[in-house]
């Protein structure tokens, strides 16, 4: 009779190697392994790349590119409310009632933004024109505030005004976030968005031309947006909730929105220069040639806000870009593909099984399509358990 060897040392690792084929999707661990060693070009350019891993169970990676976009034009700049701006608002230079006669002059239909850097704060004012200034907050939708953080470890809990600042993200292991547990100069009036413009104590980071700026500050358990987040957020006409930390460190305004990398400690590195400001005087004589997004910026408020301009402006230009999506092969592709590795095989060659590791591996990065390394090594594996066949000695 004829060995049936040959045959159980080709048609055995085929049945458990194409079996294998169907099986990874639902073999949660496989599947992570199998991401694990999968190597595309954008695994390693994680600043500005971000990979999509939404649909990794079928095998299924989309890249996208959120590099700074340099043509990026915004109609934003900085007014700085000076000793002209402050004579323009009254003889009481900045008052909460002249502030709320600012906020109605100068706010235009189509404001994308508006942001105070510094609090809207007095210790000593009438109930009547607090009221007023919070009609006027209310009324400005694209509004952001900014206020002096500080950590004195007061134990004190998250005031009631922040509450709608709050972000409801979870944060993952491994983070350090900024602490905070105090603000200097609470606002007098109340907004959805706050930010956090500075927070006391706390060393600004730099990297040659950058700035690595706070994005998530901790209040105990609460996460509250920095300034410069809470003006992208609002920019968008987003919430919040809309805010989501992928793996990594990559902070998504939603699904399409601009992605900010984040380090461990919450920073993003943004452009460091400041920009020259001009008298917000120009607001008040001529608002409707105002810029769709504006930063008035208080002589009061911390140096560290005369950034937010470039801050915002390169953070807005990172909307990210469809670059690649790797797929795995088609079926019948992998069963060919299958065949030939374990013809192969039977050459029982010490440089065959390095040589197509190196062979899958490479292709997967030349050709851009995900090859399943697990099925390769079980055939492997099953290769060798069968024993070698040996040719049917000759009759004398």
């Amino acid at each position: 009779m004829p060995s049936l060897r040959p045959s159980l040392s080709f048609l055995l690792p085929l049945i458990a190697g194409g079996g294998l084929l169907f099986k990874i999707p639902d073999i949660a661990p496989l599947a992570r392994l199998e991401l694990s060693y999968f190597l595309f070009p954008e695994r390693f350019q994680k600043d500005h790349s971000f990979v999509d891993q939404s649909e990794s169970k079928n095998f299924e990676l989309t890249c996208l590119d959120f590099t700074p976009n340099p043509e990026a034009n915004l109609n934003i700049k900085s007014y700085l409310l000076d000793k002209e701006s402050l004579d323009i608002m009254g003889p009481d230079g900045g008052s909460s009632i002249e502030w709320a006669q600012f906020l109605a002059q100068t706010r235009l239909n189509d404001d994308r933004l508006t942001v105070i850097t510094s609090s809207l704060s007095w210790d000593d004012t009438s109930e009547l024109a607090i009221l007023a200034l919070q009609e006027q907050v209310d009324e400005t939708p694209s509004l952001v505030i900014g206020l002096q953080g500080e950590f004195i470890n007061s134990e004190s809990p998250i005031p009631e005004y922040l509450k709608p600042s709050v972000i409801p993200l979870e944060i993952p292991d491994g983070f350090d976030l900024p602490e905070i547990d105090h603000i200097r100069r609470p606002p007098s009036i109340n907004s959805n968005s706050f930010g956090i413009s500075e927070i006391r104590g706390l060393r600004v980071k730099y990297a040659e031309d950058q700035t690595l700026v706070p994005m998530l500050i901790r209040w105990d358990k609460h996460i509250l947006p920095s300034l410069t987040l809470a003006s992208i957020l609002k920019s968008h006409r987003l919430t919040s909730a809309d805010l989501i930390l992928e793996e990594g460190g990559y902070l998504r305004l939603g699904i399409e929105g601009i992605i900010l990398k984040l380090d461990q400690k919450g920073r993003s590195a943004l452009p460091r220069y400041e920009q020259e400001q001009q008298s917000a005087s120009i607001l008040q004589i001529y608002p409707k040639q105002a810029e769709t997004y504006k930063i008035i910026t208080p002589s009061s408020a911390p140096k560290s806000t005369y950034g937010l301009e470039a801050q915002i402006k390169r953070a807005l230009s990172q909307k990210p870009v469809h670059k690649h999506t790797y797929k795995r092969w088609s079926l019948p592709s992998e069963i060919a593909l299958l065949l030939t590795l374990i013809s192969l095989l039977h050459l029982r060659k010490k440089w065959i099984e390095p040589l197509i590791l190196i062979l899958v591996i490479g292709g997967s990065v030349l050709l851009g399509k995900w090859m399943l390394l697990s099925p390769l090594v079980l055939i492997i594996i099953i290769f060798h358990l069968c024993p070698r066949s040996t040719p049917p000695q000759q009759k004398h």
